[in-house]
């Protein structure tokens, strides 16, 4: 089973994003992703938007797990961001999210993205690293603290 590292490249990684809510985020997050992939910024924040539709990704503790499905996509791709202050993003704790990992699955992955949608709760649920990840002062710092990750 792949790591979270392994889908996660430096150049998708945003530290202390001064996004001020959370559409400016999710653009800002596309951007990246489609450099990454090819997939144009708005397709990207719109099937996003569209999954938001259905129900917050906001997990709690200052987490969202944003994602969607893309056609034309290979290979699962990851984004990450922390943010200067925290957003508001209809967490069902009430908090602000501080913390992101935007997900772009291509259809029919399904078990892959489930596993590093796993891996992902785990380590978003461990204090210690979460704190670690939002407190980061640049991207190479959160790369080495993912890679921490079990």
């Amino acid at each position: 089973m792949r790591r979270i590292d392994e889908y996660l490249l430096p150049g998708l990684i945003v530290c202390r994003s001064s996004a001020v809510d959370r559409s400016a985020l999710i653009a800002e997050l596309a951007r990246l992703i489609a450099v990454a992939t090819g997939v144009p910024a708005s397709v990207v924040a719109e099937a996003v938007r569209e999954r938001e539709r259905y129900g917050t990704t906001a997990v709690g503790n200052g987490v969202a797990i944003p994602h969607c499905r893309l056609k034309g996509i290979k290979d699962i791709t990851l984004a990450v961001a922390t943010l200067e202050c925290p957003v508001e993003y209809d967490a069902p704790d009430g908090a602000g999210v501080g913390l992101v990992f935007l997900i772009v699955v291509p259809e029919g992955n399904n078990l892959a993205y489930l596993k590093l949608l796993s891996r992902i709760s785990v380590l978003a649920n461990d204090r210690t690293m979460r704190q670690r990840l939002m407190a980061a002062v640049d991207a190479a710092d959160i790369m080495h603290i993912v890679r921490e990750a079990p």
